[in-house]
């Protein structure tokens, strides 16, 4: 089991294990996903904001493929 870590015991994403890089990523992508969904949710035009985030996370994905 990992260890926990706390303020001055914490490692940067480049310190990091493979496997906890990609923990670390997937967190990521989770915590992003919640927060696109609360942001569309309490968005004055949700199909709007839901689009748009759409294609922001798209424009990522293309980065990602290009690098």
């Amino acid at each position: 089991m990992a260890r926990p870590r706390h303020q001055n015991d914490t490692k940067t994403f480049e310190q990091l294990e493979p496997d906890e890089q990609a923990k670390s990523i997937n967190a990521s992508i989770v915590n992003l996903q919640r927060a696109i969904r609360h942001h569309v949710a309490t968005s004055d035009n949700p199909e709007e904001t839901r689009f748009k985030c759409l294609r922001q996370v798209h424009r990522l994905l293309g980065r990602l493929l290009d690098s």
